[in-house]
Parts: C-alpha cells; structure tokens; sequence
C-alpha cells in the first residue's frame, strides 16, 4: 500500500479514535483540543493536537486557554507535521516547555513472522488491572492514589472507538510478565503499550505479543499494521527488525505543573 494512502488512512482513524474518547473537542481552526473531564490526570486524554499552518505563539496561548480554562495543570502539543514540529522549537522552549519528544508512526510490511503458539494468551482487563497498576505506581511512586487509577483505568476509554484485546504472557500463577494492546477498526490494527517486566526481558515474550498481535490483526480484517515508536528509544531498530517500517513522523511538547 502507498505510504501516503496509508498515513491518510491512519490520520482519519487517530483523529475519529482520540475525539470519540473525549468529553469535549474544542475546534480551534488549525487543529483541536481533547478534554477527557472523567480523566484528567491523562494527559494523552487531555491535550492540542496541530494539523495545519498556524503560528507556534497562537497555539501555546491556545493551550493555556483551554487546558488551563479547564483546570488543568498540565499542557501538553502534539504537532502532527514534522517540519511544522521542529519550527516550534524554540517556542515551546520559550514558553516553558520541558519536554519535546519526536514520535515515530510505523507500518507493518513483508511477510507475517511465525505464530509463537502458546505463550500469548488473550486476557480480561480485569486480569491486567493489577499489572497495570503495579507499572503505575512503580514509575510515579509520588503520585496519589486517584492518579495512578485514572492512568490504569483510562484505558477502558479505547473501547469506544475500537475493539480491544488486551494481550499477555503470563507465569503459572497468573502473573503478568509481558503486556500488549491491541486496537482494531476501520481495517486497521494498532498495537500499543508493548511492556515487558524487567526480569523478564530478553525471554522473547515482547517478540511473541508483536507477533500474535500481527496474526490476530489479519485475523480480524485489518490490511494495515502500525505502532508509533520514540524517534530516539532502542525500540524503533527492534520493530524495523520485525518488518516494521517509518512512515511520519510527529513532534509532542509537554509542560509539566
């Protein structure tokens, strides 16, 4: 499929996938604001996303009207154009911004690696929860506990514009080692969230989860495979190794309370 035809494809999903998330979309002309109010320690649920020309002064005021307007601490920009991204630059860094992270779309292409039968299982998210927590809690030991069950919980959101399987490898006693999520519609399928536990690394699970989530994404319709990768993270070689390959790139400013 032609890269262009698959990124417009993948764009028109994200934006109908994130906004059906939302309590409120704000229009504002270049792009729009998502605020999720049942969510609000999500960042990733409460954020401006730029697609199109705009100056980077109007949209840094913008993020303070309307994530600020809305109570919220945080601010966080996606900026969906990648030269668009690395002009504001030095805005963002202007304004306060801490944080600038380039993220990579990448898609799914070749021949379908060899089911690893057995070790991936399907589980509830009741089975996960637990897991999710513990992940939680163990990168923001500082947080309160509401916040860290909106960030587990938040994920319950997704199943309204997709359906979801949460895929995992677990030990004999139900344990959860390796973790996976896996978002199917339109005739695509995203796998998200690839998370193995320390001291189960370099066991192949990771391996196993990309691998059942490619089978069951054929499986269930999708022609089109993608993740989005850090530009910079160990990751982005890992995926090209299992037929994953670039395809945009986008640029996330974040702004810490």
């Amino acid at each position: 499929m032609e890269t262009t035809v698959a990124l417009r494809r993948i764009g028109a999903f994200e934006e109908r996938f994130a906004k059906v998330q939302a309590t409120d979309v704000v229009d504002l002309g270049w792009g729009y604001a998502l605020l999720q109010a049942h969510y609000p320690a999500s960042w990733h649920h409460n954020r401006v996303v730029v697609t199109g020309p705009v100056p980077a002064a109007e949209v840094v005021a913008a993020a303070d009207e309307v994530l600020g307007g809305a109570g919220l601490a945080h601010r966080l920009v996606q900026v969906n154009e990648d030269a668009r991204g690395a002009e504001f630059t030095a805005a963002f860094d202007k304004a306060g911004y801490q944080t600038h992270e380039r993220i990579v779309t990448m898609i799914h292409s070749g021949v379908l690696p060899a089911r690893d039968t057995g070790r991936v299982e399907a589980i509830t998210f009741a089975e996960l929860r637990p897991s999710l927590r513990q992940d939680w809690q163990a990168d923001y030991p500082q947080d309160p506990a509401d916040v860290i069950t909106q960030l587990t919980d938040r994920v319950l959101l997704y199943a309204q514009g997709a359906d979801v399987t949460f895929l995992a490898v677990r030990d004999d006693r139900g344990e959860v080692l390796a973790r996976g999520e896996l978002y199917v519609a339109d005739g695509l399928a995203q796998f998200e969230n690839l998370i193995t536990r320390p001291e189960s690394r370099g066991s192949g699970f990771a391996r196993a989860l990309v691998t059942e989530a490619l089978h069951r994404s054929r499986e269930a319709g999708a022609d089109l495979c993608y993740l989005i990768a850090e530009a910079t993270d160990w990751p982005r070689a890992w995926y090209r190794r299992m037929g994953y390959r670039d395809a945009e790139q986008v640029h996330i400013f974040q702004r810490s309370p």
